[in-house]
């Protein structure tokens, strides 16, 4: 073997230990630091209130069983938010093939008492925060993913390809589309035409 073979073989030695490390997280403290995070959510990605604690605990089983091999690639945020991502879509999946109950239409706007409780200024948000979360629940479970991860999360096109494993172009389609419909929505639910583009 030449000097030269020998160079590049302890050059190459070396680069595993200049790669940069994932960090050490342990449960108890992505629990504690994203708790809220992952319940807002959850959510926001349909998930009734009554299920919440359950796909929580669900969402943190995932982490405990997972968080080793976390590499660090992506930020805790966007890691937790794909596992939460997959655990609402199972809730919503099993919501649907569950008989509808009149406890669970009311529960689809549970700020509706909250609103005619408020008052003020209050009150308006109120009604605001009950209009969009309508319109978010009337959009189907594409749009609302991309829309939330979008315009709640405000993730960049390209994290929420890699979050939902899809090409660039398609985000970029579904948002629009989303878009289009939450606003064709809330038009809806004010009870006014909406204007075209």
């Amino acid at each position: 073997m030449n000097a030269g073979a020998l160079g590049r073989r302890a050059v190459m030695r070396q680069l595993p230990s200049a790669e940069p490390q994932a960090p050490v997280l342990d449960l108890a403290t992505v629990y504690e630091a994203y708790f809220r995070y992952v319940w807002r959510c959850l959510r926001s990605l349909g998930v009734r209130d009554s299920q919440l604690e359950d796909a929580l605990q669900d969402v943190f089983m995932v982490v405990q069983r997972r968080l080793p091999e976390f590499d660090g690639r992506a930020a805790v945020r966007t890691w937790l938010y794909a596992i939460a991502l997959r655990v609402a879509r199972k809730y919503r999946e099993r919501a649907r093939r569950e008989p509808a109950s009149l406890e669970a239409a009311r529960e689809g706007d549970p700020e509706l008492s909250a609103v005619h409780e408020a008052s003020g200024d209050a009150e308006h948000e109120s009604e605001r925060l009950v209009l969009a979360r309508r319109a978010l629940s009337a959009l189907d479970d594409d749009k609302r993913e991309i829309f939330v991860l979008a315009r709640v999360e405000q993730m960049s096109a390209p994290e929420i390809a890699s979050v939902l494993r899809i090409p660039l172009n398609t985000v970029y389609s579904r948002l629009r589309a989303a878009r289009l419909a939450f606003e064709a929505e809330i038009a809806r639910l004010r009870g006014s035409p909406r204007s075209t583009p």
